[in-house]
């Protein structure tokens, strides 16, 4: 029985496949067509010359005024330089990135941890998976 559903699947895929129509052959490519193609692909990829490349239009006039403005700004004296550094680790009053205040409240949650009493528990025994089981349901 085995063998004749064999033979019957196979056949089926022999007749699908005996059906099928040839696919059409494809013209010739000729030497040109060829030539022509990779022409369009490389004149896509590269530059054409005299276009700026750099991405941004600015010219060297331009960059060097650029420069020459930026020389005339002021530098910030030293008590600017610390105010900034204040103002940008504090805010509304809160150190950002901690300190003092931020010891302080580690070392009281410290002193509350050791207040707590630790729980010996023997995991070997049935009583006691029995009771962490019991503790663990809300």
């Amino acid at each position: 029985m085995n063998k004749l559903l064999i033979a019957l699947i196979a056949g089926g895929f022999a007749t699908v496949a005996a059906a099928q129509p040839a696919a059409p052959a494809a013209a010739p490519v000729t030497k040109t067509e060829v030539n022509k193609e990779k022409a369009k692909t490389v004149e896509a990829v590269t530059t054409k010359a005299g276009e700026n490349t750099s991405g941004s239009p600015v010219t060297a006039s331009e960059d060097k005024a650029n420069t020459a403005k930026s020389k005339t700004v002021a530098k910030p004296t030293t008590a600017q330089k610390k105010a900034d550094a204040v103002s940008a680790t504090a805010k509304g009053g809160e150190n950002a990135t901690g300190g003092p205040e931020t010891a302080a409240q580690a070392k009281a949650n410290t002193a509350v941890s050791k207040q707590v009493p630790k729980e010996k528990v023997n995991l070997g025994t049935p009583a006691a998976e029995k009771d962490m089981a019991k503790k663990a349901t809300p």
